[in-house]
Order: structure tokens, then C-alpha cells, then sequence
């Protein structure tokens, strides 16, 4: 598929140890470290009147739509999922009576911004107990009902990687007129998305895990036809549509008096947009994103299915075991497997991070074992050493 040690020569992290955290934060590629690094200069040493004038974060936003084939004027550029999924839960007009549908193998990001607001409109919550690390598609249908406004829910659980039936799930909730949210961080950058197909209404990731971009940076989808039913938790004057920004910034420069009698939204997803997301990380996140996007969605995630097949085999020929699901349509580029520690006690997870480091592999506890993320740049040489690793603890 891809000339692999070319590739590897973009990411300069793989030279210094067998790299599996992209589940919990991805390397960044050389483009991006370089772009920033050019783009920090000119910005703020030569200050370059036309770089001022860029708009990374507009940039993203369009590559962002590119990758998962959503509009632009339906992406939110944010610092990361959990400010995604509290923009979006703190938009919607909730009613007393409401639920929402969570499962227990969610990240605390995709629970607490739920949860708060359960607090603050006495929601209730319905929460799936799973069972040896998958989510029962049936009983997430069965708790749905006609109060049911939010079922979340990730595309891929973090600590597993089960890859939940997103397509299912939200032709279910859209029966009742409920929506579907759902935490993309652990598969945007690994699977082939299209947000039509799967019918997602909306969507939150991160950008520095999977897609190798910069801490900071991540974007949020909401469905077109939403917009204009949430309602953004804050506002400054960034949310104005462009017409109004315009007059104000104008009368900032004139010394003029600018309307201060309404406050007028954006109706595309920059009325959600917060104030202060960093120019210099989005110029990063800009260059990681047209990485994945040349290299192709679908060929990255045949490339990780053909690596984690190949970690399925061996680990099994070593009688290594395997706490992720292996079936094709349950998987994903999270391979958790099973260590002889203690992973409860501080004590046994710090000798285990210990001989991580010394045999110079990256790969986190997570969920009771020790979790694999296997990316596009990984090979099958380094897969069969991790192995070894695990079977020699």
C-alpha cells in the first residue's frame, strides 16, 4: 500500500522506540512540527502581514469535512473532544423528563458533560453494563424510548476497542426523534467515517491521538439541520455572523460605536466556535490533517486491519490472550491483552511503565490490560516483538 519506511521518516518518534500509544496521544508527523515552527516566526517574529491574515483554524475546518465527508459550515473547530461533547450537551434545550442512554466502557469525557447536565435538568440516566468488553447492541436499543433525547456512545471504546454499531444504533434513537453523539476519538484517524452513511448527528474528536496532531486541537460535527436547534452554552463576539463581525471589528479600528442592543449567531457551526483556540497548534493540526487525507482514509484502514490481523495470529500462536473483540466488525486499531500484574495496585503499574521504558515501547495500561494501538506506520516486525514482551512478563 504505501512505501512504509518513507513513512516512517515523517514521524521521528518511531526511530526511538516501538511506538503502540496512538490511543492516548500519536506522534506528530515532521510536516507539522516544521509548519509550526515556520508559522510561529512569521506570525510572531517577522509579523508577516498575509500570514496574519490565514485562518488556520477555517483551514482545518475544511479539511476536517473533507475527512469525514461532512459541509464545513458543519464543523466546529475545538481544543478537543471533551469541549466538543460540552458544547453540544450544553446546547440543547433539555426538558424535564428527558434521558439519556451512556454505557459503562465510556471515557469520563463522554459521561461527566452528561451527567452535569442531568444534574441541572434532572435528567434521567440510563446506563448499558457491558460484557467482556462489548457493549450489547440490543439492550443500548432496548433502553431507548420516547423520552430518550441522547444516546452516546463511541464509535470505538477506548479501552477495548469494540467498535460499536453507530448506523444501528442511530436508526433506533431517530425512530423517537432522539439523536445520537458520538466520541470519535479513537476512530477518526483509523476508520474509514462518513457521517452521512452512519447517520451521526453529531460528532466529537480530538486531534492529537489517532491523526498525530498537536494537544489542543480537535473539531466537533453537528448535523446541518441542528444548528439551529441547539443553542451555544457561551457566546463572544467570534459567533457573530461575518457581516456583524465585520462592523464591529471595523468600529474597534474607527473608534465608532458598534450595536450593542442583540446579540446575533453565526448560523453555521462557528456560532459554536470558542475564542481563543490557538492559531499556531491549528497551522500543526492543518498539516497532520492533509497527511491523512493523502494517504487515504479507506487505505489506513485496510493497512490497520491487516497489522491487527497479523497481532490477532501471533498472539494467539504464542498463547498470548486477547481482551479486545476479533470479530472483523467488532475490531478496531485497539488491542488490549492480558498481563500477569496487578494493574490495581500503583506499585505493579509503575514496574510494568518501568520495563515499558526500558525496552523502549509505548504502549499504556488501560481496563485491566495492557492496550496495543496499532497505526498505519507500525510493522509487523514490531508487532511480534511487542508480543514477545508481553509473553516474557
Amino acid at each position: 500500500m504505501y512505501n512504509i519506511e518513507r513513512i516512517r521518516n515523517d514521524f521521528p518518534a518511531l526511530h526511538k522506540m516501538l511506538f503502540f500509544a496512538s490511543a492516548g496521544i500519536g506522534p506528530l508527523p515532521r510536516t507539522a512540527m516544521v509548519a509550526m515552527q515556520h508559522y510561529w516566526k512569521e506570525l510572531r517574529v517577522d509579523f508577516d502581514e498575509t500570514v496574519w491574515k490565514e485562518d488556520p483554524k477555517q483551514e482545518a475546518r475544511s479539511l476536517a469535512a473533507e475527512l469525514i465527508h461532512a459541509s464545513e459550515d458543519e464543523i466546529i473547530p475545538t481544543m478537543s473532544t471533551s469541549a466538543g461533547i460540552n458544547i453540544i450537551a450544553g446546547g440543547i434545550k433539555w426538558k424535564r423528563g428527558d434521558n439519556i442512554i451512556l454505557n459503562d466502557l465510556e471515557y469520563p469525557s463522554n459521561v461527566f458533560p452528561w451527567l452535569y447536565q442531568a444534574d441541572r435538568h434532572r435528567l434521567e440516566v440510563r446506563t448499558i453494563r457491558s460484557r467482556d468488553g462489548v457493549v450489547p447492541r440490543d439492550e443500548l436499543i432496548a433502553a431507548i424510548d420516547r423520552k430518550t433525547r441522547v444516546l452516546a456512545v463511541s464509535h470505538v471504546e477506548f479501552g477495548t476497542g469494540y467498535r460499536n454499531d453507530v448506523a444501528a444504533l442511530a436508526t433506533a434513537v431517530h425512530a423517537v426523534g432522539g439523536v445520537i453523539c458520538v466520541d470519535a476519538i479513537q476512530s477518526v484517524g483509523v476508520l474509514h467515517i462518513d457521517v452521512q452513511d452512519l447517520g451521526i448527528d453529531l460528532l466529537a474528536t480530538g486531534g492529537y491521538k489517532w491523526l498525530c496532531g498537536p494537544i489542543g486541537t480537535g473539531f466537533s460535527y453537528l448535523r446541518k439541520d441542528l444548528l439551529n436547534r441547539l443553542q451555544p452554552p457561551t457566546a463572544d463576539y467570534t459567533n457573530l455572523p461575518q457581516a456583524e463581525h465585520d462592523i464591529v471589528w471595523n468600529a474597534l479600528v474607527s473608534g465608532d460605536d458598534y450595536p450593542m442592543e442583540h446579540m446575533p449567531l453565526a448560523g453555521d457551526g462557528s456560532r459554536f466556535e470558542a475564542q481563543g483556540l490557538s492559531p499556531l497548534l491549528f497551522k500543526g493540526f492543518v498539516s497532520s490533517l492533509k497527511y491523512f487525507l493523502n494517504l487515504g482514509t479507506e487505505a489506513i484502514e485496510s493497512r490497520i486491519n491487516d497489522l491487527v490481523e497479523h497481532f490477532i495470529e501471533q498472539a494467539n500462536r504464542k498463547g498470548v490472550v486477547i481482551l479486545s473483540p476479533t470479530g472483523p466488525k467488532e475490531r478496531s486499531g485497539i488491542v488490549s491483552v492480558q498481563i500477569p500484574v496487578d494493574l490495581s495496585c500503583p506499585e505493579e503499574t509503575k514496574k510494568l511503565k518501568e520495563k515499558l521504558a526500558t525496552e523502549k515501547i509505548m504502549a499504556l495500561p488501560r481496563s485491566g490490560g495492557l492496550r496495543f494501538a496499532v497505526h498505519f506506520f507500525n510493522t509487523e516486525e514490531e508487532i511480534d516483538q511487542a508480543i514477545d514482551f508481553v509473553k516474557a512478563l
